[in-house]
This record gives C-alpha cells, sequence and structure tokens, in this order.
C-alpha cells in the first residue's frame, strides 16, 4: 500500500491544453513591448488575456475546441459599449484573430500581436464606429422625413375630435387612423369612397371658368 501511494505521487500531474494555453500567455506578455500584464479571460472560452497597462488594449487566448486540436485562437477586444451591436451592419467583417499551435515561439506570437493583429482591431474599430454615425444619421433623416409628411397628412384631414393618428410601416406603405364621430364617418363615406377609386396617374382637371352674368 505505501509504495502504491508513493508511486502516485511521484506521477507528474497531466498538463492540458488549456493549462499550455495560459502559460503561453504568460511568455507572449513578456515579450510584448511595452508593460502588459496577464489575467483570467474575459470569457467562458478563454483561459487568459493580456492586457496593455499603458493602453488597455487586450488581447484573449482562446483555445481552440475538440480533441488533437492543439492550438489556440488570439482574440482583441473588448468592445467600445457604443459598439456592441456593430455585428448589425458589419456581418462580413467579422472581427480581427489570429490562430497559433501550442508551442509556438513567443517572440513569433508577440510580433504577430504587435504588428498585424492591433492594428486590424484599431482597423475594425474605426470602420464600425463609421458604419455606426453613418446608420445613426440615416435613421435621423429618415424620422425627419416622416415627421413631415405626418404633420401635412395630419394637416389634410379634421381635427377634431381626435388629430388623425399617422403610422409608417415597412416600404412605402402607411397607416391613417382617423376618429370621429359616428354621424360625422356616415356623411364623408361617399367623399372617401369616391377618393378611394379616383385615378391617381390621370392628370388633374382644371375647374370650368365661369362668367358672372347681369
Amino acid at each position: 500500500m505505501t509504495t502504491t501511494a508513493v508511486e502516485t505521487a511521484d506521477k507528474p500531474a497531466r498538463i492540458s491544453k488549456e493549462d499550455r494555453v495560459a502559460l503561453a500567455a504568460i511568455d507572449v506578455a513578456t515579450a510584448l513591448p511595452g508593460r502588459w500584464t496577464v489575467g483570467r479571460g474575459r470569457g467562458r472560452d478563454q483561459v487568459a488575456d493580456v492586457v496593455c497597462l499603458a493602453t488597455g488594449v487586450s488581447v484573449g487566448f482562446q483555445p481552440v475546441p475538440g480533441p488533437g486540436a492543439w492550438r489556440y485562437w488570439l482574440v482583441p477586444g473588448d468592445l467600445p459599449r457604443e459598439l456592441d451591436d456593430a455585428y448589425l451592419w458589419y456581418r462580413q467583417d467579422p472581427l480581427p484573430f489570429a490562430t497559433f499551435t501550442v508551442g509556438a515561439p513567443a517572440t513569433e506570437v508577440a510580433t504577430d500581436i504587435h504588428q498585424r493583429l492591433i492594428p486590424a482591431f484599431h482597423q475594425w474599430l474605426d470602420r464600425a464606429r463609421t458604419a455606426r454615425r453613418e446608420h445613426l444619421e440615416a435613421q435621423t433623416r429618415k424620422y425627419k422625413a416622416e415627421r413631415a409628411i405626418a404633420d401635412q397628412l395630419q394637416s389634410a384631414f379634421p381635427q377634431a375630435p381626435e388629430p388623425a393618428q399617422i403610422y409608417f410601416r415597412s416600404g412605402d406603405l402607411v397607416n391613417i387612423t382617423l376618429t370621429m364621430t359616428f354621424d360625422d364617418a356616415l356623411a364623408r363615406i361617399p367623399a372617401l369612397a369616391q377618393a378611394l377609386r379616383a385615378d391617381t396617374t390621370a392628370a388633374p382637371s382644371t375647374p370650368t371658368e365661369t362668367q358672372e352674368t347681369t
């Protein structure tokens, strides 16, 4: 029994891929220019991350899932809060990342982070911010145009007892809700039916000239 216990204690612990990736992050942080610190990773799928103390830029170390795949991804981040929904506009331009085999030289990984990954991440951020600004500007123009149309339509319909309600749907469809008394609605049915049957493509008719008789 004693011999078995000694042999078990002397047996080296098995190092997993996640352990090796986390240890690689320490060597990479040392090889990167500037001052970097090593953390436990930003997400559940990351085993470590390195953070630049001067700029706050971080790079996560994420093991590639699956048996026999001894590789890991380098994922830059975090995204600024205002760009959380940037993927709405950049689905075809995903965040940059790099792939390395476990055991790759730390200097090689650090060089790729410094010369390619971080610059690519900043370019992605610039494009995402530009897309977000253009998206907000387009939304503002659309809102102003819809309000101008709504004001014009509301002024063309009776205001009593309540103003017309204008709702914009997808495409060029508009819902107009009119609220009026029952008798008033019945009285306006002929005029409304005539307006709906009118040929909107026909040229507008000109009023007949009348002569004053004495």
